[in-house]
């Protein structure tokens, strides 16, 4: 699908995010910021409830919007992959209810770098005979070498997030992704930690399913997502959930057509219920926005101020989570021991000072399993990077 023009990022683009004005915001990893034009959106879409003045006819296009937008977003090859759902836990759960199991059939994944909702859905599945091959990451990477290795005939899925959850490195999907279309088997690809921010041509890297939500990455609300399906996986995908939205019909949507159906033929087949409303006109002004600007802009932007971090923060002597490979880094920034504490504190005295320090200085960022994680978008800028760095030498 052709893109739009590719325009600079411009100073104003910060002014347009007041959350990024009042504080040192770097928690992109856990929840995206909005736009002041995506607040005015979800503020009509709340009074055409109050209200009772918003008609169909004024809601629909958003949708229409946000889904097409979404797909160019990925470079898919059209608006019919893509469906519109609450977020990456329900399209990952779609998917693994959707393929017809078979006793003996595996799932390939490296359960220590991914977020458990990438983790429990597989794990569900050994009730029907399904094997969980779980691969030791390398060095806190996704290692494409080892996933491959153990990819064979009965390999009915792959998945592998697009950064890790930490420490926070790109994965090779690529690599992964032909391995697992010469055997036949999904590969399933975790978006939501890159989406908006990193590049993702989903035909490039060979996904068949992408799933994400808009919160972080995307500049949306909490509780909207997509999912990509590959248009050659649509028809051998049997959802196990089934709606008005997900069959097929010309009819109005509240119309019973009798006990015969078909699924939908395009990704609305794994659409349930009523939408997210607020959440579409939000992400419908977000997309074009990200869309506006270029993610290939975005992704140049947030690496390198990325790297800025990382290096002020090994000058000040601190463990930096930091790839060899610099095609492997990504705009998440961690510091500390993987696994040597939890979500509230890590393991070292001294980073908790440091933790304590940049909470009372109005910096937003998280901990994840034991180390600290900073993450940046178009919306930030060396401002950021030098408040963290001004703290941090402090303690």
């Amino acid at each position: 699908m052709t893109q739009p023009p590719i325009h600079p990022i411009q100073p104003d683009w910060r002014a347009m995010f007041p959350a990024a004005e009042r504080q040192t915001y770097l928690n992109i990893g856990s929840r995206g910021i909005i736009s002041d034009a995506a607040k005015k959106a979800a503020e009509r879409m709340i009074e055409g409830h109050w209200l009772a003045d918003m008609s169909k006819e004024e809601r629909q296009p958003m949708k229409v919007g946000c889904r097409e937008k979404f797909a160019r977003l990925i470079h898919a090859d059209g608006p019919h992959e893509v469906a519109i759902l609450k977020n990456v836990s329900e399209g990952i759960n779609h998917i693994a209810t959707a393929i017809e199991w078979k006793a003996g059939d595996n799932v390939v994944l490296t359960p220590e770098l991914e977020h458990s909702n990438n983790i429990y859905a597989w794990m569900a599945l050994r009730a029907k005979g399904v094997e969980l091959r779980e691969i030791a990451h390398l060095d806190g990477h996704i290692d494409p070498a080892r996933m491959i290795a153990a990819i064979d005939e009965k390999t009915r899925l792959v998945t592998a997030a697009s950064v890790t959850f930490t420490p926070g490195f790109r994965t090779d999907l690529a690599a992964i992704g032909q391995a697992a279309r010469k055997v036949d088997a999904f590969f399933m690809v975790d978006a939501v930690q890159s989406c908006g921010i990193l590049e993702l041509d989903v035909n490039e890297v060979m996904a068949d399913g992408v799933a994400v939500s808009t919160s972080k990455g995307l500049l949306g609300l909490m509780g909207l997502g997509f999912l990509y399906v590959r248009d050659d996986w649509l028809d051998r995908l049997r959802p196990s959930f089934v709606a008005r939205h997900s069959v097929k019909s010309d009819g109005h949507e509240s119309e019973y057509e009798g006990a015969d159906f078909e699924y939908a033929p395009d990704a609305t087949r794994f659409e349930i219920g009523n939408y997210n409303w607020t959440g579409i006109a939000v992400s419908d002004v977000a997309l074009g926005e990200l869309l506006q600007i270029g993610v290939p802009n975005i992704e140049r932007h947030a690496l390198g101020l990325a790297d800025a971090l990382r290096d002020g923060l090994r000058d000040a002597g601190l463990k930096v989570a930091t790839a060899e490979d610099p095609a492997r880094r990504s705009h998440l920034v961690m510091i500390g021991e993987m696994g040597s504490g939890d979500t509230y504190t890590t393991g070292d005295p001294h980073l908790n000072r440091i933790a304590e320090a940049l909470t009372e200085g109005h910096v937003n960022f998280t901990i994840r399993r034991g180390m600290l994680r900073f993450g940046f978008h178009l919306y930030n800028d060396m401002t950021d990077v030098s408040r963290v760095l001004e703290i941090v030498r402090s303690v």
